[in-house]
């Protein structure tokens, strides 16, 4: 069985986002524009979680090591439109983190802690991922007042 303390921590993220961020106006998840946005930030956590979920797929299907997908900064294909709302933006994030979980679910119990394929067990690259989620809803919500 899949460690269910990590996969209810993936599930957390888009719940709060869901919960906490969604109904904001978009103006103010815009803010002045630029980078400092809620909307930004929304946005960087899609690419990367979109990113993340197709290099999960590659270790899941074929055993060989995850590309390390924070190093990429260039946006995801069909992706790049400015006329999306955050919510589309939240939607697309929580489709790829159902790809991650769903992946997740199905992994044997001794692949969680596998380093046949890289000196990283998905366990621990899912802590990782959990870290990152928690330094993305802080740097979404802190500029917006939500807790």
């Amino acid at each position: 069985m899949p460690d269910q303390e990590l996969l209810d921590g993936l599930v957390s993220t888009y719940k709060s986002l869901n919960m906490n961020v969604r109904q904001i106006p978009e103006d103010k998840l815009r803010g002045s524009g630029g980078n400092s946005s809620a909307r930004e930030a929304i946005r960087l956590l899609r690419d990367d979680e979109l990113k993340f979920s197709q290099a999960l797929k590659v270790r899941v299907t074929t055993g060989q090591p995850m590309p390390d997908v924070s190093a990429e900064a260039q946006g995801i294909i069909g992706t790049e439109s400015e006329d999306d709302t955050t919510a589309a933006l939240i939607a697309q994030f929580g489709t790829a983190r159902e790809s991650t979980l769903a992946m997740l679910r199905g992994l044997p119990e001794a692949e969680w802690d596998s380093t046949e394929a890289g000196a990283q067990t998905i366990r621990m690259i899912i802590r990782d991922r959990l870290a990152n989620d928690q330094r993305s809803l802080q740097a979404i919500t802190e500029p917006l007042g939500v807790r």
